[in-house]
């Protein structure tokens, strides 16, 4: 079965810098209510998806007005997954500054696919990084690793 064979998470300017190659999937973070990410030309997909670098459950009474990642945004981003694993090699993952949402998806799909992440980082964002993980079960993709 052909799978991701690393998995990357990156601020957004250095998402908008990167000059992929050919073979390179796209997750892209934004705020809600901010521009897109400017990507340069060549990725083989892109996703979007906007919301908040917020963790509702862990603090519940901090985010009032802010938009936590949805049910419906983690299953799209895992199906995007399971997609581009089929043909492309590397996935990319960005945010504003590339630490706590970006590293949350990353590490979900890091391990559904086997994939190395750094052991001792601990900023990835754990309510994004719960729902990832849920979403890629959800959507079959350990099963289909597995098998």
């Amino acid at each position: 079965m052909t799978s991701f064979a690393q998995v990357l998470f990156v601020s957004q300017a250095d998402a908008e810098a990167m000059q992929p190659s050919l073979g390179t999937a796209l997750i892209s973070i934004t705020d809600p209510g901010r521009p897109n990410a400017i990507l340069q030309p060549g990725w083989s997909a892109v996703h979007r998806a906007a919301f908040d670098d917020i963790d509702p459950v862990g603090y519940p009474d901090d985010y009032d007005a802010m938009r936590a990642i949805s049910d419906e945004q983690a299953l799209a981003m895992a199906r995007f997954v399971l997609a581009t694993a089929q043909t492309c090699q590397t996935l990319v993952v960005h945010c504003r500054y590339g630490v706590s949402r970006s590293a949350g998806i990353a590490k979900a799909v890091a391990q559904a696919f086997g994939l190395p992440f750094p052991v001792a980082y601990d900023e990835a964002n754990e309510f994004v990084y719960r729902a990832m993980r849920w979403a890629l079960l959800e959507a079959g993709v350990a099963r289909k690793i597995e098998g």
